[in-house]
């Protein structure tokens, strides 16, 4: 990328503020932590650059971004809510001990009316791990079929022993996709010939 004698940050900003999507983007890689501050603006002004605020926040955020994340869940722009739930998972990774407690606020966009923010919400809980099996088995409990489905599909690809639990109470659920993933999870894990003999 040619020099401009500009910082990231400003050719950054400068890429959002003239609506120029693809310089943006490849300019996220390139923030830093301490572009923290200044993203966190671009989100807490609000405008139509806030969903940037939220992507560059999902590349470099750490515990401080957390809360306008969160408020972000709640954003009337669909776009915004599957960036803040895409951030959310990435804020997982870097600061899981921070982000942990915010997890079960994505439960809800399981529901959402945009189709990205369902997918992207299923995926970042999938993406946390054990961490997210209590917020995903209260979701399995929901009478929505595609809560239901979203969450048994995140806990399938999560497949690790903490999921066997709320699984198991779903291998009878009335939603074919639900029983599909619970079987296919025990299965995986080796448990599904140990759960028929105790039906027998």
């Amino acid at each position: 990328m040619k020099s401009t004698g500009k910082t990231h940050w400003e050719r950054f900003y400068a890429a959002v503020a003239s609506g120029d999507d693809e310089q943006a983007e490849a300019l996220i890689p390139l923030l830093s932590p301490s572009d923290e501050p200044r993203l966190l603006g671009i989100v807490l002004r609000g405008g139509e650059s806030r969903w940037w605020g939220v992507r560059g926040l999902a590349a470099v955020g750490r515990s401080a971004a957390i809360s306008a994340v969160v408020a972000c869940l709640q954003d009337p722009d669909a776009a915004v809510r599957a960036g803040a739930a895409l951030a959310l998972g990435q804020l997982f990774s870097r600061q899981p001990e921070e982000t942990a407690p915010f997890l079960p606020f994505l439960a809800p966009l399981l529901a959402d009316d945009d189709g990205l923010v369902r997918q992207t919400a299923g995926d970042s809980l999938a993406q946390c791990g054990d961490a997210a099996v209590d917020t995903l088995a209260d979701a399995l409990n929901s009478p929505h079929e595609g809560v239901r489905v979203r969450a048994a599909a995140a806990l399938h690809r999560i497949g690790s022993m903490a999921t066997a639990a709320p699984l198991y109470h779903h291998l009878e659920d009335p939603n074919p996709l639900v029983r599909h993933y619970a079987f296919e999870t025990l299965d995986k894990l080796g448990l599904l010939t140990n759960v028929l003999l105790m039906r027998e």
